[in-house]
């Protein structure tokens, strides 16, 4: 399994930033989009520093996803995306 798309905007894919989770048609993790809000940035500020490539609602989906446990741990292994998740991923 190559590809996994989570909501509107989030991916992973085994074959882009090594299966980390990225924002779909970009090669910008959300890990560090994540870290940006937590120095104090807003969504729209972001967007701004990765001129407009994400949108300020992709920045919120992220969130709301990191809020429900969603994005907490991806792992690539031997070509395989393992999420380590409570519950299960629906859009």
């Amino acid at each position: 399994m190559a590809r996994i798309e989570i909501g509107r905007y989030l991916a992973t894919d085994t074959r882009v930033c090594r299966g980390q989770l990225i924002f779909r048609g970009s090669r910008i993790l959300v890990s560090d989009v994540l870290e940006l809000l937590r120095t104090g940035l807003t969504p729209e500020q972001i967007c701004r520093e990765y001129r407009d490539v994400i949108s300020a609602e992709a920045v919120r989906e992220a969130v709301a996803f990191n809020r429900k446990g969603i994005v907490r741990e991806v792992l690539s292994t031997a070509g395989i995306v393992w999420w380590t998740l409570g519950h299960s991923l629906q859009e």
